[in-house]
């Protein structure tokens, strides 16, 4: 039978299909428990990393809670010598003692320093960029990138001078494994605007880092004091640096 046949010439196939319905049934995607969890932590993040102000105890508590829950379904054994450790990150969050105790002062980040165990690497390349003239320089994006050579964490800030020139902000660290789930970061130099300042060792701040749930995706890390700091992955970035995904990189 030709096309003539089956649709005469007074008809056409818009006729022959009108009022046919189609029922389609479709089920609603759960996602895993993991999943879950990981949709239920990022959606209790707050937008701004270094809004420390607009995050109050609750919040503080129902974030915790919900990385507690997280931690518990770590589907990476050995995390610390993963190679899904390497990569290029983005901070999202980073938790630390309350600021509601303390009273506005020079002191105010000196103490907050000392009482959370410091600042991580993206947190201090953050704030010596949030210190440029802000008139002059346009704070980017921050990007934490770990490698398999030292030093091995780069934390890195975007800025754009006035008149459009590109620079950065840029802190290194090395890390020292020392188990399974835990390993050493300790800061080696920082650079600003170019101009690059070796960290005496004397003077190198160190802090131990315990890997508590990682995966293609998150990472949760915290410190000797149990303070979280909860960091997504920028797929494309590890691709383009490392040739690969992160599943299938050699162990470190």
């Amino acid at each position: 039978m030709n096309m003539s046949d089956e649709f005469p010439s007074d008809s056409s196939t818009e006729d022959f299909f009108e009022g046919t319905t189609y029922d389609v049934e479709s089920e609603t995607y759960e996602g895993t428990e993991s999943e879950q969890l990981v949709t239920s932590v990022l959606d209790k993040l707050p937008s701004n990393l270094m809004d420390d102000d607009g995050i109050d105890k609750d919040l503080r508590a129902n974030i915790n809670e919900a990385l507690l829950k997280l931690e518990a379904v770590n589907p990476t054994e050995e995390p610390a010598l993963s190679p899904l450790l390497n990569g290029v990150w983005q901070l999202k969050y980073a938790g630390g003692y309350s600021s509601e105790w303390a009273v506005p002062s020079p002191t105010r980040q000196i103490a907050l320093f000392v009482y959370s165990g410091g600042y991580s690497p993206g947190l201090f390349a953050l704030s010596l960029a949030q210190k440029l003239p802000s008139a002059l320089v346009e704070v980017g994006d921050l990007e934490i990138s770990i490698s398999r050579s030292q030093p091995r964490i780069e934390a890195k800030v975007g800025v754009t001078i006035f008149g459009g020139s590109e620079s950065e902000v840029l802190v290194k660290a090395k890390v020292d494994v020392e188990s399974d789930v835990r390993f050493a970061e300790t800061y080696e130099s920082a650079s600003v605007l170019g101009q690059t300042v070796d960290i005496p060792e004397s003077l190198q701040y160190s802090r131990d880092l315990y890997i508590t749930y990682l995966d293609e995706d998150l990472m949760v890390v915290r410190d000797g004091s149990g303070i979280p700091e909860v960091l997504v992955r920028k797929e494309k970035e590890f691709t383009r640096n490392w040739g690969v995904d992160p599943d299938n990189q050699d162990d470190l």
